[in-house]
C-alpha cells in the first residue's frame, strides 16, 4: 500500500503542466485531489484558469479552493488530470473505483492532453477486474445479463445498507469480475454494444503521460512501452 505522500507528489505534479490561461479537466479520486488542491495553490497565488469537474465531489472541492469552475463545452479542454484504478504498459486504465467513471471519460475525451496520476501500485502488467460499469435503471436485470455475455459476472454495487449504489448522474453502478482482460480493445467493443450501458471504466487510447509519485516524494514519468515484454523486465 502506497502513501499518500506519493499520491500528493504526482498530483502536484501534474499542477505544473496548468499553464496561465488554460481550460482544465479536474478528476475524481485520492490523487486527483492533490491536483485540485495544487491548482488551487497556484490560483491563489496569481494563476489564471478555469476548469470543469467530473464529479461533484471534484466540483466541491474545486470551489473549496478558489477554482472558477465552468460547463464543458465546444471549446474542448487544454489539459484534464485524473487517477487512475489500474495502468497497463501500453497506459490502457480502469477507471472508476469511485463511480465518476462516466462523467471522467467525457472529460478525458473533451481534452486535448490527457495526464493520469497514480502511485506505484497502480501500475500493472495486464490489465483485470473489476471493471466498473454505469447502467440504466430501466431493465437492470437484462442489462447485467447481457454484460456477462461479454465472459465475467456482474453485480450491481451496494451501500451498507444493501440500496443500490448510483453515479452523480443517478444511474445505478456495478463491476465486472475479470480475472485477466488479454485484450482489452475487444471487450469494450462488446461492452460498448450492450444496450442499457452508460458507461465502462476501460480508457484506451487516451493517455499520454503518467506520473508517478513514490514515497519518498519522488515522481516519474511513464508514457506507453512499445512491447508488453519491455514493461515487465
Amino acid at each position: 500500500m502506497c502513501s499518500d505522500r506519493a499520491k500528493e507528489a504526482a498530483g502536484r505534479a501534474a499542477s505544473r503542466l496548468v499553464r496561465d490561461g488554460m481550460l482544465i479537466g479536474l478528476g475524481t479520486g485520492s490523487t486527483a485531489h492533490w491536483f485540485i488542491v495544487a491548482v488551487g495553490e497556484a490560483v491563489r497565488g496569481g494563476l489564471r484558469v478555469q476548469a470543469v469537474a467530473s464529479s461533484e465531489a471534484s466540483a466541491a472541492l474545486a470551489t473549496e479552493v478558489g477554482i472558477e469552475l465552468v460547463d464543458l463545452d465546444r471549446r474542448g479542454l487544454d489539459l484534464a488530470v485524473d487517477g487512475a484504478d489500474l495502468v497497463d504498459p501500453q497506459l490502457r486504465l480502469v477507471k472508476g473505483g469511485g463511480g465518476a467513471h462516466v462523467r471522467e471519460k467525457v472529460v478525458a475525451r473533451a481534452a486535448r492532453r490527457f495526464v493520469v496520476v497514480a502511485d506505484p501500485s497502480k501500475l500493472v502488467p495486464e490489465l483485470h477486474g473489476p471493471v466498473p460499469v454505469e447502467i440504466l435503471r430501466f431493465g437492470v436485470d437484462a442489462t447485467l445479463a447481457a454484460l456477462e455475455a461479454c465472459g465475467a459476472p456482474f453485480s450491481l454495487r451496494l451501500d451498507a445498507g444493501g440500496m443500490p449504489r448510483v453515479s452523480d448522474s443517478g444511474n445505478l453502478l456495478g463491476d465486472g469480475q475479470f480475472d485477466v482482460i488479454p485484450d482489452p480493445e475487444d471487450l469494450a467493443r462488446r461492452l460498448d454494444a450492450v444496450p442499457g450501458l452508460v458507461g465502462h471504466g476501460l480508457f484506451l487510447g487516451m493517455a499520454g503521460l503518467v506520473l508517478v509519485g513514490d514515497d519518498a516524494g519522488g515522481v516519474r514519468e511513464v508514457v506507453a512501452a512499445r512491447t508488453l515484454q519491455s514493461w515487465r523486465q
